[in-house]
């Protein structure tokens, strides 16, 4: 996996390319773009950061196969990487754009959910399959989703693992926008040239209290489910589900 950045005006993109696995993060993945964001929030010249995958996907979210070798450890610093990602961009001084195209697959939908827009493809799909593989969802998705979606929405989403298309992501608040892959760079283009018309600091204040507003919330919510995610990870539906997997691939 190669995540990269570029300015674009006063934005920041950061971009992870491992697309032959679409785009599927691993701890190192998770780590440099948590770095990258954090670095991008730090310069005061930049107005917006936008998170996207190269080619056709979003991402696959975790990398499975790292899973299947994982021990509890490696497994506590997979959760570790997930929640990470979410405090970074809940602490960016700066909007955090999700520019989401393909597939948008367990955590880093979750993760997803947790940025300030969601710049979205009409050829979306979104999953959150971890409870057909025995687990739990991450990035304070037990938290966000509900706030974002609905509560209805969120729990049709987490409870059955079931593929929702773009139309679902549009009816449930998912995406800011729709739009077809072609439109995606313009779109990128539009939010970053409205976020660098505004007050960097009045943007930051604001964003500040909306994220403040959950109190300790937010952090309750990313321990139980990393708590519940390890617990999990052992028990035998995990154990036989990422069994199948590997037996799928080989």
């Amino acid at each position: 996996m190669t995540v990269t950045t570029a300015e674009q005006e006063t934005g920041r993109l950061i971009r992870w390319d491992r697309q032959a696995r679409r785009n599927a993060w691993d701890v190192d993945t998770m780590t440099a773009i948590a770095d990258a964001i954090e670095a991008a929030g730090a310069e005061p010249e930049v107005r917006s950061i936008v998170l996207r995958g190269a080619g056709d996907h979003f991402s696959a979210g975790d990398d499975l196969r790292s899973a299947l070798e994982a021990d509890t450890a490696a497994w506590e610093a997979t959760m570790a990487g997930f929640q990470r990602l979410t405090r970074v961009v809940l602490a960016a001084p700066v909007p955090v754009i999700a520019a989401v195209d393909g597939v948008c697959v367990g955590g880093a939908l979750e993760f997803a959910a947790s940025c300030d827009l969601r710049l979205c493809t009409d050829r979306i799909t979104l999953i959150t399959p971890e409870v057909g593989i025995g687990l739990v969802a991450s990035n304070a998705g037990t938290l966000l989703l509900p706030e974002v979606l609905g509560e209805s929405g969120a729990r049709e989403l987490l409870l059955s693992g079931e593929p929702r298309d773009a139309a679902w992501a549009r009816e449930h608040g998912f995406a800011t926008e729709l739009f077809p892959p072609g439109e995606l760079d313009e779109r990128i283009a539009h939010w970053i040239g409205v976020f660098s018309r505004s007050s960097r600091d009045a943007v930051a204040a604001t964003k500040a209290m909306l994220n403040e507003r959950f109190g300790t919330l937010l952090a309750e919510a990313m321990d139980r489910e990393t708590h519940h995610a390890v617990r999990l990870f052992g028990e035998p539906d995990a154990r036989a589900a990422l069994r199948e997997f590997s037996e799928r691939r080989s």
